[in-house]
């Protein structure tokens, strides 16, 4: 009995009844495997062995292996073979040479000597028959087969050497063997064999598993597809900024529709052409640089909207920009192709050659103004047209007879005319009222013979007996109304002779004027009232009298802005012409637009207007000199000149003459 409670001597008992009640398994013996230095390397996907042909030939090795005796077998393999009792007996040779010395013989060195000698020899050979006997497990056909095999792969290269391949590959393409060697850490040369070797349809992709093989592909043509856009998005936008001459001021898209960025209307154009300029000056990618520039640029140093931007809002926008370029440059180049195909020409893309921005505008202002001088052509054509139709419908009309609704059309419409015997008056009105509106002479006439004729049919008796021309000999600066020469007979003596004392009055001011310009000219060296323009001819300055400070000269862009003001408002929908920052953008656009050549001529009105405001500035100082004269020295007759009393502004205002004011109404 077991007085004492013990864990140990508890679990030992148990542990002793087990094993006497559970069989002791037999040991299963080891089968022997091939020697090392007969084994196979560990073949793994990425080091591209034929491992089917290299392991059915191992299998033919190791069961010819097997086939030989088992001590055979245990000698190839280092191992000690293990003798039966028979064998473990010894000789009576032996017995003798050990017991030798106890029966008295005498043993010599020499003996020992010979003997170890033959023990040696015997190992040789027996080593000589094992290295034949394994030399002829196999062919010598497979065995220059198991050589070429393991020739075939690379050995060499580790998971870490194939994971940084794969990622290289999909970073900077397949080809690019020096950049993919920086990575990997091989030779350029290395790198290469083991490329052509991966993407060999036929040695690479029976190397791995079809599923694997297909997923890595996938992954390094995506990253080659990336760097496929990223090239043509630099190459656009290359392209692009190489047709301006200043790309930082004047580049602008003509052929793509910025709304599909512009959504949000966050960007201003000025950034736009900044940030992209910067992306072609750093390259894709490198918006951490473009953040700096911004930040560094004088031109947006209060714009702290752009300058508080993160890197993946400046490189959203930059790609945006970019890709916009591209597309520019793809419809420019297609328009090239058509226009190449219509000529008869065939442009390959290597062979495609953009005009500059400058030059395309004008080409596309001459293809602008040509069709509006076709438009306008074949409109006044068929207004030409209209007309004779009409004619000939009207005479269709007076041809017919019997016909009830004829004559009391024409009975109407005669009633509009005007009659025969008011054509004299009219013609007496052209010659007295000398005017430049048709519409005046119609109103003039209808003021003293109201429903005498409607205004269409006065307006085509106007054009059938008078002529608007500028008659020079009349001293004209306009084109004017005149009575026909051939009408002369309608006019009456009191007519003629206020025409004849008109044009008299007419001519001696206008020789006052001519003699008066001729005085400035030798007055004042050569400041007459005018100047040579743009085109070579003399221009006269707009009549000013010097009561009021003449206007400051402008620049060649305002005079320019003042001319097509008009045109750009037109061009645009009522609602957008009051947005002053879309026309003055419109302007600003129009003028980098314009030609060396064209702006040359503007320049010209500068000069000219620089001289119209000296011309004028000498006037009103002299009117200015003359006036102050006439101030301080008053007549002895007036007697001594008494200061005049400045009355304020609002006082002037309400005045009532002797010195009192209306008071203002209290509000209540």
């Amino acid at each position: 009995r077991t007085v004492a409670y013990n864990e140990n001597q508890l679990y030992m008992q148990q542990m002793a009844q087990q094993g006497a009640t559970q069989p002791k398994k037999k040991k299963q013996k080891k089968e022997i495997k091939l020697p090392r230095t007969m084994r196979l390397p560990r073949l793994e996907e990425w080091q591209m062995f034929d491992r089917t042909a290299l392991n059915a030939i191992q299998e033919v090795e190791e069961q010819a292996f097997r086939a030989l005796p088992n001590d055979v077998q245990l000698l190839a393999c280092g191992m000690k073979v293990e003798k039966s009792a028979e064998e473990a007996k010894p000789s009576d040779e032996e017995q003798k040479s050990e017991d030798g010395p106890k029966d008295g013989e005498d043993t010599k060195a020499e003996d020992g000597k010979a003997a170890s000698e033959e023990k040696k020899d015997d190992n040789k050979e027996d080593e000589i028959d094992l290295e034949e006997t394994l030399s002829k497990l196999i062919t010598d056909e497979q065995k220059a087969e198991k050589a070429r095999l393991l020739a075939e792969g690379f050995s060499d290269w580790s998971r870490l050497h194939y994971s940084a391949f794969l990622k290289a590959s999909a970073k900077y393409g397949r080809t690019n063997y020096v950049k993919i060697a920086n990575e990997v850490g091989k030779p350029v040369s290395a790198i290469q064999t083991y490329s052509e070797a991966f993407f060999y349809e036929e040695f690479g992709k029976k190397r791995f598993s079809e599923h694997e093989y297909d997923r890595i592909v996938k992954i390094i043509e995506k990253g080659e597809k990336r760097i496929d856009d990223t090239k043509g998005l630099q190459r656009g936008t290359r392209v692009l900024i190489s047709l301006f001459e200043n790309p930082w001021v004047e580049l602008q898209f003509t052929h793509y529709n910025m709304k599909d960025i512009n959504k949000d209307k966050k960007f201003t154009p000025q950034e736009d052409r900044f940030l992209l300029c910067w992306a072609h000056k750093y390259g894709y990618g490198q918006w951490e640089a473009i953040k700096f520039a911004i930040r560094r640029s004088n031109h947006f140093r209060f714009d702290y909207f752009f300058k508080s931007l993160t890197v993946d809002a400046i490189g959203r926008r930059c790609e945006q920009l970019m890709r916009a370029a591209e597309k520019e440059v793809e419809a420019m180049e297609k328009l090239a192709i058509e226009e190449a195909e219509k000529e008869g020409r065939t442009l390959t893309p290597g062979e495609i050659k953009l005009p500059m921005f400058k030059e395309s505008q004008a080409k596309k202002r001459a293809e602008q103004q040509t069709k509006f001088l076709e438009e306008r052509a074949t409109l006044e054509q068929n207004v030409v047209d209209i007309d004779e139709q009409i004619m000939q419908i009207q005479k269709a009309l007076r041809d017919l007879e019997g016909n009830q609704t004829i004559d009391t059309f024409f009975k109407a419409k005669a009633s509009t005319e005007i009659p025969e015997k008011l054509v004299g008056e009219l013609a007496n009105i052209i010659a007295r009222m000398r005017s430049q509106s048709m519409v005046a002479i119609t109103d003039e006439f209808l003021s003293k013979f109201p429903g005498k004729g409607s205004k269409k049919s006065i307006g085509q008796k106007i054009e059938a007996i008078g002529v608007k021309e500028k008659r020079a000999e009349e001293g004209d600066t306009a084109p004017y109304w005149y009575l026909r020469q051939e009408k002369d007979h309608l006019l009456t003596k009191t007519t003629k002779a206020h025409v004849k004392d008109s044009r008299e009055a007419r001519l001696a001011v206008a020789a006052e004027k001519s003699k008066k310009r001729k005085a400035d000219e030798d007055a004042g060296g050569g400041n007459t009232n005018g100047a040579i323009g743009p085109k070579g001819d003399f221009v006269e300055f707009p009549e000013y009298d010097g009561e009021e400070e003449p206007h400051e000269n402008k620049k060649a862009f305002t005079l320019f802005c003042k001319a097509t003001r008009r045109d750009v408002k037109n061009s645009l929908s009522p609602s957008s012409r009051k947005n002053k920052d879309r026309v003055n953008g419109m302007l600003k656009d129009r003028w980098y637009a314009l030609t060396d050549d064209e702006k040359q001529v503007w320049k010209g009105w500068e000069v000219w207007d620089a001289k119209r405001y000296e011309y004028q500035s000498g006037i009103y100082e002299g009117r200015k000199e003359k006036k102050s004269k006439s101030s301080n020295s008053p007549s002895k007759a007036d007697g001594p000149a008494i200061p005049k009393k400045s009355i304020p502004k609002k006082a002037r205002k309400d005045s009532l003459g002797d010195g009192l004011s209306i008071p203002k109404k209290r509000k209540s």
